[in-house]
C-alpha cells in the first residue's frame, strides 16, 4: 500500500472527505463546551465578546488546513477581494433587513390599530464603537465561517438552497447555548425564532453569493442585518417577544420565497 493510499484511506482521508461536517459538529460540540466553561465560571466572561468568534475562525481554519494546506486556507478569504459587481447588488444586501424590518412593523401597527407608530429607529446602541466593532468583526468571520466556506462546501453535494437550510440549523445550533444560558444575547430569545431567523439570513447569504461571487456583498447584508435588529423595535427587549417571532415568520418566508422566485435552480435537488 503506497503512502498517498493509506492517507486516503485513514484518518486524514476521512477529514478530506467529510471535511464540512467535521467543521460543523465540531464547532458546535467546542462552542457549547466554550460556553458552558463561562457561564460555570470555569473561564472568565471576559473572554466571551471576542473569544466565541476566535475559536470559530481557528477551529475553521485548523480544520481547512489539516484537509486542504495553506491552499484550501488561502482560498476562504479570496471571495473577499470580489467587489466588481453591480451596485444593485450592495444596495440591496443593504436595505434588506430594514425592509423586512419596516414591513413587519407596518403590519404590527395595521394589527395593533396604533398605525405607524410602531414604525421608529434608535440609532443610540449601534453608535457605540465596541459594539458597533462587533458587529462588524462578527459579520466578517460569519461570511467566511457559514457563507463562504460552509455554504460553497455543502454546495458541492446539495443545491444552495437546502445548503442554507443546512447552515441555518447548525448556525442557531452554535447559538443554543448562549440562548439557554443567557450569556451575551438578547434575553427571552425563542429558539424557534432565532432557529427562522437564522436560516432566513443563511437563505439570503447563499442567494446574494451565488449571484455575486462576492464575500463582501454578503458582509454588507449582515453588517446591516445585524444593525437593523438593533435600529428598530424588533427584538423582544424592544418590541416583545411576538413582535420577534412575527419578524422571523416574516423574514424566513419572504426569504425562501425571493430565493425560489429570483434563486439558483433547482431548489432541493441536483439534476
Amino acid at each position: 500500500m503506497t503512502a498517498d493510499t493509506a492517507s486516503g484511506s485513514g484518518l486524514l482521508g476521512t477529514l478530506r472527505r467529510h471535511e464540512v461536517w467535521v467543521f460543523l459538529f465540531g464547532i458546535v460540540i467546542l462552542n457549547a463546551c466554550f460556553i458552558t466553561a463561562i457561564a460555570n465560571g470555569i473561564l472568565p466572561r471576559s473572554l466571551y465578546n471576542w473569544g466565541r468568534f476566535i475559536l470559530l475562525a481557528s477551529y475553521l481554519v485548523f480544520v481547512v488546513y489539516l484537509a486542504r494546506q495553506m491552499g484550501g486556507v488561502w482560498s476562504l478569504i479570496k471571495p473577499m477581494g470580489v467587489w466588481r459587481v453591480a451596485p444593485k447588488w450592495f444596495l440591496l444586501a443593504a436595505i434588506w433587513g430594514a425592509m423586512n424590518a419596516i414591513i413587519v412593523l407596518v403590519l404590527k401597527g395595521l394589527i395593533l390599530g396604533t398605525g405607524l407608530s410602531e414604525v421608529h429607529a434608535s440609532f443610540e446602541v449601534i453608535s457605540r464603537p465596541r459594539l458597533l466593532m462587533v458587529i462588524v468583526i462578527s459579520s466578517f468571520i460569519g461570511e467566511i465561517v457559514w457563507i463562504g466556506y460552509a455554504v460553497q462546501k455543502l454546495s458541492v453535494r446539495f443545491t444552495p438552497f437546502v445548503s442554507a437550510l443546512i447552515v441555518g440549523l447548525f448556525w442557531t445550533a452554535w447559538w443554543t447555548p448562549m440562548v439557554f444560558l443567557q450569556i451575551g444575547i438578547v434575553p427571552e430569545l425563542p429558539l424557534g425564532g432565532l432557529l427562522l431567523n437564522q436560516t432566513g439570513i443563511a437563505i439570503m447569504c447563499a442567494y446574494f453569493y451565488a449571484r455575486t461571487g462576492s464575500g463582501l456583498v454578503v458582509l454588507t447584508m449582515q453588517i446591516f442585518f445585524n444593525s437593523s435588529i438593533l435600529v428598530f423595535p424588533i427584538a423582544p427587549t424592544t418590541g416583545g417577544v411576538a413582535t420577534y417571532w412575527g419578524f422571523a415568520m416574516f423574514y424566513f418566508t419572504l426569504s425562501a420565497v425571493f430565493f425560489a422566485r429570483y434563486g439558483t435552480k433547482p431548489l432541493f435537488a441536483k439534476d
